[in-house]
């Protein structure tokens, strides 16, 4: 064995166990939010004790801080993507229902995921909630530009853009409890084709 090969596969294993440990926090926020996640149910869910945890964690707040940040970084690329692709569209109405699309098929293949993204920072602590806030700031200010990019009657520089923004987050996000609540009966399919059915309204009545 080279004189670093113990050490590499200590720091790997350190990396694997966060890892474990994040991603049962993960299970307590989402089955019962942030109260219900603690260092002492982490642990009794890890079958290991307290202080262990504090091996990789100084802290619960720490915990739950990494725990967001993993998470969130997943719904910021997908909205730069779609900020991106609004920037460059010649067509509004197909991009409105590829990104609703792609957006649902995230939430469809991360569902603990979304679900964390979607729970109320109720209960978390307060760097925590300030960290949460953070990201949906940005998010709305990525929307924002993103409806200031858009042309009419979608968006342009005569919009309200941060109203427009705020509706089309609570749309994303209610049509993202359905698809978790209920996928049978609301696959990302069927969502999809209502909103480009209705942006194609929007488009023709605009035109007129």
């Amino acid at each position: 064995m080279r004189p670093n090969d113990k050490g590499i596969r200590a720091r790997a294993t350190a990396r694997q166990r966060r890892e474990q440990i994040l991603d049962t926090a993960l299970d307590l926020v989402v089955a019962h939010g942030y109260p219900g996640c603690t260092m002492q149910s982490i642990a009794r869910a890890l079958g290991v004790t307290r202080p262990a945890l504090y091996e990789y964690y100084r802290d619960h707040e720490q915990l739950l801080a990494d725990l967001v940040a993993r998470e969130h970084q997943k719904a910021v690329e997908l909205v730069v993507r779609g900020v991106a692709a609004a920037a460059a569209a010649d067509d509004p109405e197909r991009l409105l229902s590829a990104f609703l699309r792609e957006y649902l098929e995230s939430v469809v293949r991360s569902p603990r995921t979304w679900r964390l993204i979607l729970t109320p920072s109720l209960g978390a602590p307060a760097q925590v909630r300030d960290d949460i806030d953070a990201v949906r700031r940005m998010v709305l200010e990525q929307v924002r530009f993103a409806v200031r990019s858009l042309p009419a009657p979608f968006g342009g520089p005569d919009t309200d853009s941060e109203m427009l923004a705020l509706s089309l987050i609570a749309g994303a996000e209610a049509a993202a409890h359905l698809v978790l609540d209920d996928p049978a009966r609301f696959p990302p399919e069927r969502l999809t084709a209502t909103v480009s059915s209705l942006a194609a309204r929007v488009t023709r009545s605009w035109s007129r």
